[in-house]
């Protein structure tokens, strides 16, 4: 940050300046779309440099100390605490928690603040402790979590130069993350990787790519099924990989079905399924038995095949809306990654993850998509404290 002035020579002092460190290793010193706009969010006239206080049943907010507000908010947090906190449970075993108090927090502090904030919360047996990135980023947990590990990154940015391939599906990189989109503008300038980008709109990433298809919102699952149906009908895989280092020969239990929509084990009338036929079949040993020849009829590479062999280009085309020629151009873009010596990646940040289950926002009434349920809900809480720079339709509550 640069600044000018220090009310020496009768200059005012204020920011000027806002710029990246050129020595980063991943943004080589540009700003991502929140530091860009950082400059304008520090001048802007609503941007609020107190406390205000608004007493129940009035319309006006007024303007108090930060002794003040840490005070009275620190009063209510221990009032609610000692009247509420919860030491054993009936059958004497000690929780220590508090259940009546919640805090929300987002992504805009850094590492240290986040740690900061968990610890303190935490500590005080507080259990409704969330934050915008856990829905956002909960699906994508659950669906690494068994493949690659728990991250909502697998891949490091700077390693995007090497690839041969990038497929952009569920975001607008150039937009949203251009400190990484340079990446992708690397590997296609110097390793001559091609750019697909499939979205409902055509987007800053779309004008940039070799190659884009529109698809109807909401549709990226059976688009997906096809292109994984498309990869195993034409054997477009990496078999050293598929073979050595996951479980596509693994065999599955026989008792394991899929028909009618639903997997083997569901309870219709507790609506909840019972995985123990989704195992693996197992030997005297122990041991999980495979098929190294990928041949078994209920290993998981077969499995796989069966599963996914109703996503047709066809299909996909009746429900994504997608043109069949471009859905299989991208399909045949993306098979040549089969061969040992290219690679390639994805960037899905986070589309794939924000659909009807995924997160609404920060500010849960500006983005909510039923404003006058979230406003009731928050109306009726006994308290509310919005710590924000901004005076959002959240704090008028």
């Amino acid at each position: 940050m640069y600044s000018l002035g220090d009310n020496a020579k009768n200059a005012k002092a204020s920011i000027i300046h806002i710029e990246g460190d050129p020595d980063h290793p991943v943004n080589r010193g540009t700003l991502c779309p929140k530091g860009a706009s950082l400059i304008d969010f520090i001048h802007s006239p609503n941007r609020l440099m107190y406390p205000e206080y608004r007493a129940p049943g009035s319309s006006e907010w007024k303007r108090i100390s930060w002794e003040h507000a840490l005070d009275r908010i620190a009063e209510l947090m221990k009032a609610d605490r000692d009247a509420n906190f919860v030491e054993k449970t009936p059958d004497g075993k000690t929780v220590n928690r508090w259940l009546t108090t919640g805090f929300l927090a987002a992504s805009v502090g850094s590492n240290e603040v986040g740690y900061l904030t968990h610890k303190t919360v935490r500590s005080l047996g507080m259990l409704a402790f969330d934050n915008q990135a856990h829905v956002g980023h909960g699906p994508t947990v659950a669906g690494l979590a068994p493949t690659f590990g728990r991250g909502a990154m697998t891949n490091h940015w700077v390693d995007i130069k090497n690839t041969d391939l990038i497929l952009v599906m569920g975001g607008n990189a150039a937009e949203a993350h251009p400190c990484g989109f340079k990446w992708v503008t690397e590997a296609k300038a110097y390793h001559k990787a091609r750019l697909i980008v499939v979205d409902p709109r055509f987007t800053c990433t779309a004008s940039v790519a070799d190659f884009y298809a529109p698809i109807r919102t909401g549709t990226d699952i059976t688009f997906l099924g096809g292109i994984i149906n498309y990869l195993l009908t034409h054997d477009k895989i990496q078999h050293e990989y598929v073979r050595n280092y996951t479980d596509m020969s693994f065999i599955v239990r026989e008792d394991f079905t899929f028909k009618d929509g639903l997997f083997s084990g569901y309870d219709e009338s507790k609506r909840k399924y019972y995985k123990s036929s989704w195992d693996y079949e197992r030997g005297d040993d122990g041991f999980v038995k495979v098929d190294p020849t990928l041949q078994h009829p209920r290993c998981v590479f077969n499995l796989m095949k069966q599963h996914f062999a109703a996503y047709t280009p066809e299909m996909v085309t009746k429900v994504c809306g997608t043109l069949t020629e471009k859905f299989l151009k991208v399909c045949e873009t993306l098979a040549t990654t089969a061969s040992p010596n290219r690679a390639g990646t994805i960037l899905y940040a986070l589309g794939w993850t924000h659909h009807s289950v995924g997160a609404q926002g920060f500010n849960p009434l500006a983005a909510a998509p039923n404003k006058a349920k979230i406003g009731l809900g928050l109306s009726k809480l006994k308290w509310l404290v919005v710590m924000d720079p901004l005076a959002t339709e959240t704090s008028e509550f």
